[in-house]
């Protein structure tokens, strides 16, 4: 906002028909088109990615949001009750940040990783049900077990892993799903 307000100081000392420009295109740049540029990237592995719709209910990996902010964005993306994966080895993570959020689409909770006991009593008066699990296989066992149809199991854990890449993290979930609709189909 100082910048915008730097660019129309300026213009109002000098005027200058490119500094009114600028100003008027910084001016109305939108969140709604900056989140659909960013949405509009379908390239980007781990990132809202779609796996599969198991018994009813939709998986999605978001191993690479290992941030709050990253979490933030893609909660608000649904529209639907989710089950939330979340956790890691960030525990300086400000996590409190998404109890709003969690309070107004997380249906249940499942916390993974060392920073699990945070999560769960950061997020213990937000949302009804919450779980603790030792791994993420784990974890999407548990979830597809509270998930109901037309609910989201939503992988995003808003902390980084110290063990693991968000990239091995996206392809385990992804396993782990893949697994759980082949031992359906059988």
């Amino acid at each position: 906002m100082l910048y915008i307000e730097e660019l129309t100081n300026t213009r109002q000392r000098q005027p200058n028909s490119m500094v009114a420009s600028i100003s008027s295109q910084i001016l109305q740049i939108r969140k709604e088109n900056i989140k659909q540029s960013l949405s509009d990237i379908g390239t980007i592995g781990h990132r809202q990615d779609y796996i599969a719709t198991v018994d009813g209910v939709m998986y999605y990996d978001d191993s690479r949001a290992e941030n709050v902010n990253a979490t933030w964005f893609t909660f608000e993306n649904i529209v639907r009750p989710v089950i939330w994966i979340a956790g890691g080895d960030d525990s300086k993570a400000e996590i409190k940040e998404l109890r709003r959020m969690a309070r107004n689409k997380v249906k249940a909770m499942v916390c993974i990783g060392t920073n699990k006991a945070k999560m769960k009593k950061t997020f213990q008066r937000e949302v009804k049900d919450i779980f603790e699990a030792e791994s993420l296989e784990e974890a999407v066992r548990m979830a597809s077990l509270l998930a109901k149809d037309d609910d989201i199991v939503l992988f995003s854990p808003a902390a980084k892993s110290s063990g693991e890449t968000f990239t091995e993290r996206g392809e385990l979930f992804t396993q782990t799903v893949k697994q759980l609709e082949n031992e359906l189909h059988q």
